[in-house]
């Protein structure tokens, strides 16, 4: 032995907004032995503070989706110590995190294929050529184009931004009429919503496309809708537990989960296989991703979309733990880390499960978040995560997790239904007005 000590390992965690579900990931990071980073976009005081006790060692730049200056960042950060790679759970920077770790000679999935996936259009175009089920789809380039889009699509369709999250510009639409007013409208916000989330062309075998004035728009599909996060690791693709989309508003928000799905077996089978079949025609490996699935009842099962680079949000990956030991963060972590793979555990509570999903709804700051304690009493809850605190500034936009609760489902569907409504009127946001 030369008395020389190992040289410490640290992933780099790159952040273009939020903070509760970062500082849960700092902890998960330090568990698996590596030292945590953080690169992040702009970032106020509050958020900072909190930010910068969780990590090792936190730095701010200009813009989190140039990879190059992620990249710069992480090497300068690192001191030292040997980088793992760069990691995030936030679909705006997915693919510059796999850039950034590529810069840096590091391991983990390929930009392409998260590029690619993260293109709604062009990941619809990947399914069609392989022969999955997909819904009409055509790209809205402009208000007069409606008629056209009309032909190829149909009404009623929904519009939505070519690379959105968080179910943010997510409209249906009834006709030309209604579709011509959401484009306008919609393409009037974009450039300047969600952090610049829209600002950079996508890339395609076409030509890059401009996500502040191409739009999508797809056929409206019919049925019950499903979610599955599948983990691949070396070309071989595993999904976890099928999960009922029981609870989603008019709004595309997601509000309740169900395990197991009410659906029989050879159903649910399908989906799996559907939700394989997608993955693996996009290229994914190394990675988990999120996949959003309708059970059409003239096409069958039919992707909508699939979310790479993280696993599902809210409670999902909680809820696969609990009913699988399979950890979903952790075996993302290792996978884009480059680390041994996560020694699954037995189940620790292998009974029927739902999760309910409080959004934030107004717009101001958050003072206070009341009927926390008055949900914990209701007797199928199991556990309760707030997502926001005091000092969170809602703006109307986008899904906002204010409140996740965990609940038994046991009592099938209905029970969860009328718990959710339960849950929603004991929950009270406080807000103020925000400042200009």
């Amino acid at each position: 032995m030369n008395g020389t000590q190992p040289t410490q390992r640290a992933a780099v965690v790159l952040r273009d907004g939020g903070v509760t579900w970062l500082v849960a990931l700092a902890g998960d990071i330090r568990r698996l032995g590596l030292t945590p980073l953080l690169v992040s976009g702009p970032a106020g005081p509050a958020d900072w503070r909190r930010l910068t006790d969780a990590y090792e060692r936190a730095v701010r730049v200009d813009d989190p989706t140039d990879a190059a200056q992620v990249a710069a960042a992480a090497k300068t950060m690192a001191e030292g110590a040997a980088l793992a790679g760069v990691v995030t759970g936030s679909d705006g920077v997915v693919v510059t995190a796999a850039e950034a770790s590529a810069l840096l000679g590091l391991g983990g999935p390929d930009p392409a294929a998260l590029a690619r996936t993260r293109n709604k259009y062009a990941a619809r175009r990947t399914l069609a050529s392989a022969g999955l089920s997909t819904p009409r789809f055509a790209l809205l380039d402009s208000a007069d184009a409606v008629d056209r889009v009309a032909v190829e699509v149909g009404f009623p369709a929904i519009v939505k931004p070519l690379n959105g999250t968080a179910s943010h510009g997510v409209r249906r639409v009834e006709g030309p009429a209604e579709l011509a007013d959401a484009y306008r409208q919609l393409t009037a916000r974009l450039p300047e919503a969600m952090d610049g989330l829209y600002r950079r062309p996508l890339p395609t075998t076409d030509g890059p496309l401009d996500p502040t004035r191409v739009l999508l728009v797809e056929e409206v599909l019919e049925g019950r809708e499903y979610c599955v996060d599948v983990v691949l690791r070396d070309g071989v693709p595993e999904p976890a537990v099928l999960v009922d989309k029981f609870l989603v508003d008019e709004r595309f928000f997601e509000q309740g989960f169900l395990w197991p799905a009410e659906l029989p077996e050879p159903g649910q089978e399908a989906l799996r296989r559907a939700a394989v079949a997608g993955v693996t025609a996009l290229g994914l490996d190394r990675t988990v991703a999120h996949v959003e699935l309708i059970d059409d009842r003239r096409r069958g099962p039919t992707i909508i979309e699939v979310n790479p680079g993280r696993p599902g949000g809210q409670l999902l990956p909680r809820l696969n733990e609990l009913v699988t030991g399979i950890d979903l963060t952790t075996e993302y972590l290792a996978l884009h880390l480059d680390l041994p793979r996560p020694r699954r555990g037995p189940a620790a509570l292998p009974m029927p499960l739902a999760t309910l999903t409080v959004f934030g709804h107004g717009t101001g700051r958050v003072v206070a978040v009341h009927g926390l304690d008055e949900v914990r009493e209701l007797p199928d809850v199991i556990d309760i995560v707030t997502a926001i605190e005091p000092g969170y500034v809602l703006t109307g936009e986008h899904e906002v997790f204010a409140v996740n609760v965990l609940v038994d489902a046991a009592d099938g569907a209905e029970a969860v239904r009328e718990l959710y409504a339960t849950v929603v009127d004991l929950v009270h946001l406080e807000l103020e007005p925000v400042d200009d």
